[in-house]
């Protein structure tokens, strides 16, 4: 007996749905837009445990509980050293799945898994979260993708049918050396005293199942409610000079903006809402973590 090591084959893949919950026939997958790192496919059967009598003859009635499915739920993460933007659209609810402008459609995917001999179709799928990490010069960016579906396929046979697998990307994944034209408050981060050391961007909606009793699918899910939108930005930075804290504290708000990938990422409205500490030690730098206020800030990104 084989065990599923790393001599098996994993792969993850996606393909827009046209129907939310319906994954097309035939399908020509599409990889995600960087290397793979890796990926979970989650969720859990729901149930309801409680206690009832077992009856007149029960020998053990100290032993009287009970679980019974009652549902489903599933999500996956897909985690890649990205070279590309293609997921920025679902995330931002674009009017279409090639265009950057936050909007308010719903972009349902299919996704599709391989380990060993089997495979897996999660479908019904919205992306939930998206974050996008340059933690130091020393590193590939990373890319996590967090998705919430409505069904899944058992382990089984292929799911492309006369379809086609997608191929993984070619190109070499992001670095800090791909971001460019860094702007805060219109001028190099300098004319504020600060060097940048990191960079991360997290785009998150709030996503909620609405149930239909009619739905096929265990999950009895028919669609999703969207909460607000939160735009969360961490900047890991140096400084040339401790006025930034003093910036902090006064609560002002800023606009940030750098170029990526042929795009140019414009937040505005950034609110630093933590306090940095200022280490001031014989030996160390003197620099400072921000993070802004995710309900306040907003992207564009063109």
């Amino acid at each position: 007996m084989s065990v599923l090591d790393s001599r098996s084959i994993r792969w993850m893949e996606y393909i827009p749905e046209t129907t939310l919950g319906t994954t097309p026939t035939n399908p020509t997958m599409l990889a995600f837009p960087g290397d793979l790192v890796d990926f979970t496919i989650g969720g859990q059967a729901e149930f309801e445990e409680y206690s009832c009598l077992k009856g007149p003859v029960d020998t053990d009635p100290l032993s009287n509980g009970k679980a019974t499915k009652t549902g489903e739920s599933h999500k996956v993460s897909v985690t890649i050293k990205p070279s590309g933007l293609g997921m920025l659209p679902y995330v931002l609810c674009a009017a279409t799945n090639a265009t950057y402008v936050p909007g308010i459609t719903m972009l349902p995917v299919s996704i599709g898994a391989k380990i060993g001999t089997e495979y897996c179709v999660v479908s019904g799928c919205v992306l939930e979260k998206l974050s996008l990490d340059f933690k130091d010069k020393k590193s590939a960016a990373e890319m996590t993708l967090d998705f919430v579906g409505i069904d899944r396929t058992d382990w089984g046979a292929d799911y492309k049918g006369t379809g086609a697998h997608a191929t993984a990307p070619s190109s070499a994944p992001y670095t800090m050396s791909s971001l460019s034209n860094v702007l805060y408050d219109a001028a190099a981060p300098s004319a504020a005293d600060i060097t940048l050391d990191s960079l991360k961007l997290d785009i998150s909606n709030k996503i909620d199942p609405v149930t239909d009793i009619s739905v096929v699918a265990p999950s009895k899910i028919g669609s999703w409610s969207y909460g607000l939108r939160e735009i969360a930005l961490d900047m890991g930075a140096t400084c040339m000079g401790v006025g930034v804290q003093d910036d902090v504290f006064g609560g002002a708000a800023h606009t940030f903006a750098v170029t990526l990938g042929g795009k140019t990422f414009t937040l505005s409205n950034v609110v630093w809402t933590n306090a940095p500490d200022v280490k001031g030690g014989p030996e160390n730098l003197i620099g400072m973590s921000l993070s802004c206020s995710p309900q306040a800030a907003r992207l564009a990104i063109a």
